[in-house]
């Protein structure tokens, strides 16, 4: 098991759009935890729990592969046009406990 985390700044403009988008997905994904930047509004990172390495590089190429940028029925399509900079600026990192 791991940890995974996404982080990117959203667009000022775009914030309201997105916090309601990001209830419905923290409603469908348990393991997801959503913070933002105390002193930098707008930037957020999602944590994400118990995936498996097969579940991150699923989620990895969902969110920033080149095939899904072309898919618009990809539940993670509306972020591509929220964040600053767009999809280029989504960081998504992989970590596992050290034993």
């Amino acid at each position: 098991m791991c940890i995974v985390f996404v982080e990117y700044r959203i667009e000022e403009a775009c914030r309201n759009k997105y916090l309601e988008w990001s209830d419905g997905i923290r409603r469908q994904y348990q393991q997801l935890e959503l913070y933002e930047g105390t002193d930098q509004p707008n930037l957020f990172v999602e944590i994400w729990n118990g995936l498996s390495e097969e579940e991150y590089h699923s989620m990895k190429q969902a969110r920033a592969g080149a095939e899904a940028a072309e898919d618009d029925s990809n539940l993670w399509k509306p972020l591509d046009h929220w964040i600053k900079g767009g999809r280029a600026k989504l960081h998504i990192w992989h970590f596992k406990k050290v034993e």
